[in-house]
């Protein structure tokens, strides 16, 4: 099968592998480029240690399902790439995203075909109604749940999110369809022009009024912006560092807001499966609305074309599509 491969940082190349040795087989139609694939790509990860196929965020057809499973062959899924145990004493405190022991797809979502063990089928793919790309935003959508729940939303609320790249901008289409007011802070005025084609709210860095906002979204990783929008965010506000540092990162905490104007700081981490399902059921119900954050289709063998235009800005959230999958 043809499968994009990481090589090292900054090499991608488009390559035959062996098929997956696996009694269920997902034919992906659309896989999402994702954050760690992109920081993978430009910076190395330790979790991926080259040669290895990047990828999580897919849908697919089932190619090969055995009759157990519940599938049949040709149907539309969405695929959870991690799932949670579910009986840890996190699960059971409903922090199922940081779970110790969860199970993963093998392997990675830009190949044609990717296997799924048997005992994770039943648990970790679900029928969608088509194979729309839009369904490939499932997974992404899942963690912005994870996010909202840690943030304070209250009547009155506003939320600032900081950064429109794929998940801010997803951040935004979802506050938009709940109908929270928002209002976005980006740099890059050709995301900020597209944004603003959405009818939202989008400003320069220094355009936005520090006090109108008690809930606001990091979601660019930069640590120097913590402690300005501690000091920003409305008395009582949240501040969501929703964007992964580095272990060795520290950030700067404004003591004065944490205590006398009881602002809190907080982070949230990949999602957990009710917020997948509810992920789902929600693109389900908006396939159109979601689907503006997906800015470029393109097939998997240019694959290295679209990280580059990723690293570059010049687009939101790009699905990689090999050829002949029907998508």
């Amino acid at each position: 099968m043809k499968a994009l491969v990481y090589e090292g940082i900054g090499k991608l190349a488009y390559s035959d592998l062996p098929e997956p040795q696996s009694g269920f087989l997902v034919r992906v139609s659309g896989a999402g480029i994702c954050g760690t694939d992109l920081k993978t790509y430009l910076k190395g990860h330790h979790l991926f240690t080259p040669p290895a196929v990047l990828g999580h965020e897919f849908i697919g057809s089932v190619a090969k399902a055995p009759a157990f499973s519940g599938f049949e062959q040709g149907e539309a899924v969405v695929v959870a790439p991690y799932r949670e145990c579910g009986s840890c004493l996190l699960c059971r405190s409903g922090e199922g995203s940081l779970c110790k022991g969860k199970s993963f797809v093998a392997g990675g979502a830009f190949a044609e075909l990717v296997g799924i063990d048997h005992g994770y089928v039943a648990r970790g793919v679900f029928r969608i109604p088509s194979l729309d790309p839009v369904y490939s935003l499932v997974e992404p959508l899942a963690c912005v749940l994870n996010g909202v729940e840690h943030l304070r939303l209250r009547e009155g609320s506003k939320v600032l999110i900081v950064g429109s790249g794929p998940m801010g901008a997803l951040f935004a289409l979802y506050f938009q369809s709940m109908k929270i007011p928002l209002a976005v802070v980006e740099p890059n005025p050709l995301r900020r022009g597209i944004v603003s084609s959405w009818g939202i709210e989008a400003v320069e860095p220094e355009g936005f009024k520090a006090g109108d906002f008690d809930n606001i979204v990091i979601a660019v990783n930069k640590k120097e912006l913590v402690s300005s929008y501690i000091e920003a965010v409305r008395d009582g506000g949240t501040v969501l560092m929703f964007s992964g540092l580095g272990r060795q990162d520290r950030v700067e905490v404004d003591s004065y807001s944490i205590h006398y104007r009881q602002v809190a700081l907080t982070g949230s981490f990949g999602y957990a499966m009710p917020q997948f399902l509810r992920a789902l059921e929600l693109v389900k119900a908006d396939p159109e609305g979601f689907a503006r954050v997906i800015t470029h289709r393109l097939p998997l063998s240019e694959g290295k074309a679209a990280f580059d235009l990723l690293s570059r800005g010049e687009a939101f959230k790009i699905v990689l599509e090999p050829e002949g999958s029907g998508a």
